[in-house]
């Protein structure tokens, strides 16, 4: 008895809920692997970094990490708190729109 099995040419739909436009940042130590640990606890969510930004602070001992994310944003308070429990993390915030200030430079 031979079974037919259908296949479709479908992709599957984008989740509706995955909005984008959400930027951290963090205050962290400079020191080698940090940013893997970071992105690791990324990955953990399924969000997905869209632009990074590191530069050393005034005390080369440690840097600022700008990051432009996009995923669900349901998730994005537990990837805050986690990330603030990382040993080289020093604090780790969201920057509102109310609060940010964005230009484009061309």
């Amino acid at each position: 008895m031979a079974h037919s099995i259908k296949t479709t040419d479908k992709k599957p739909s984008p989740k509706a809920d995955i909005i984008g436009g959400h930027t951290l940042s963090m205050y962290v130590t400079n020191q080698p692997g940090v940013l893997m640990r970071i992105c690791q606890v990324f990955a953990r969510r399924a969000y997905n970094i869209d632009s990074v930004v590191v530069s050393q602070g005034r005390d080369p001992a440690f840097s600022r990490l700008t990051l432009g994310i996009s995923g669900d944003p349901a998730g994005l308070d537990q990837i805050i708190k986690q990330c603030n429990k990382l040993i080289d993390v020093i604090h780790c915030y969201e920057h509102t729109k109310s609060e940010a200030v964005v230009r484009e430079l061309a």
